[in-house]
């Protein structure tokens, strides 16, 4: 027995201070953590490739992604289309195959000029409703246990994920100009190598809903395909991007504007007959005008009142001057 001022430690007092000692293999023993606190594991054979920053571009980069996929798929499909992206984290590529849905449909696809291939992954539901749309179904999905896809639904599904590609290639315009096709599809993703089982990945998980069924798809980007750019993914670059195609577009549009063509008429006046008096009309009779000769006319843009004018002669052609613009006249 041990003495400490006088006091006699009991064996209960002399074994809870033994019960915070590490033992031999340096783990805590139980109520060590108390003191030594919670701590995340770390594989330093597989260190995280991506900061925050650029994590939260790609999440920026993917977000525009579902917006452009949305109203173009639900334009292909004849079907209203939600695609959310609902999950992103990086691991090993080995992490991202042991969660793939089984009897889900993989798409290898090719983002040039950047190095390696990207796998996207369609699970059952999805891939089964967009075939039962593209054949004039309503869109019913089928269970995976009870239906294998054909190589006829692969091909047509093709048709989906080229939709998808060239989302891909608009989203990722303002950091990169790229050509993203498809080199092919399976239905073993597990055999599917565009990266070693412990190279990292960015793993990008959408929430897929066609119609009233719920399925989703997932992105696998190796970081490999990311190495020559990933010093430029940062929302800085992404924002600048995304003025600059703003700033593009607007001026393309002024540029078909000032080639396009409207009706522009001038209003002489109205009036308002009985149908009787419309039947024996002859000609040489004359209907009296709502308009004053001292009055402006109204010059219509479309169907709408814009401007005023003063009619008269250029040359001998009949013309009208705009002596005002018809400011608080809406549109339409």
């Amino acid at each position: 027995m041990e003495k400490k001022e006088g006091k006699t430690l009991s064996q209960k007092e002399i074994d809870a201070l033994l019960s915070i000692l590490p033992t031999n293999g340096d783990t805590p023993a139980h109520g060590a953590d108390r003191y030594v606190g919670s701590a995340r594991a770390y594989d330093f054979r597989s260190p995280d490739k991506f900061s925050k920053e650029q994590i939260r571009t790609l999440q920026m980069i993917h977000e525009n992604f579902t917006r452009r996929v949305s109203s173009s798929l639900a334009a292909y499909l004849r079907a209203a289309v939600q695609l959310n992206c609902v999950h992103i984290e990086q691991g090993s590529f080995a992490d991202f195959i042991q969660n793939i849905p089984s009897a889900s449909l993989a798409a290898v696809l090719k983002m040039d000029p950047l190095p390696g291939r990207i796998l996207l992954t369609l699970d059952p539901q999805t891939t089964s409703v967009a075939v039962d749309r593209l054949l004039g179904g309503f869109g019913r999905p089928i269970k995976a246990d009870q239906h294998q896809i054909t190589d006829i639904e692969q091909a047509l599904i093709k048709g989906v994920i080229n939709y998808l590609a060239e989302g891909l290639r608009e989203a990722w315009r303002n950091v990169i100009a790229l050509t993203v096709t498809l080199e092919e599809t399976t239905l073993n993703p597990e055999f599917v190598q565009i990266a070693l089982p412990s190279d990292a990945a960015i793993f990008l998980g959408f929430e897929f809903k066609i119609r009233e069924t719920n399925g989703s798809m997932s992105i696998c980007i190796p970081y490999s395909v990311l190495k020559p750019i990933v010093s430029e993914l940062s929302p800085h670059t992404w924002a600048s991007g995304e003025t600059e195609a703003a700033g593009s577009h607007r001026q393309g549009l002024l540029t078909h504007l000032k080639f396009t063509s409207v009706d522009v008429a001038v209003l002489l006046g109205e009036v308002t007959v009985g149908f009787e008096e419309l039947l024996h009309l002859q000609p040489g009779d004359v209907m009296l005008l709502d308009t004053q000769v001292t009055r402006p006319l109204p010059v219509m843009v479309g169907n709408t009142k814009r401007y005023a004018g003063q009619p008269g002669l250029t040359g001998h052609n009949l013309a009208v001057q705009i002596t005002s613009v018809i400011e608080d006249t809406p549109y339409g």
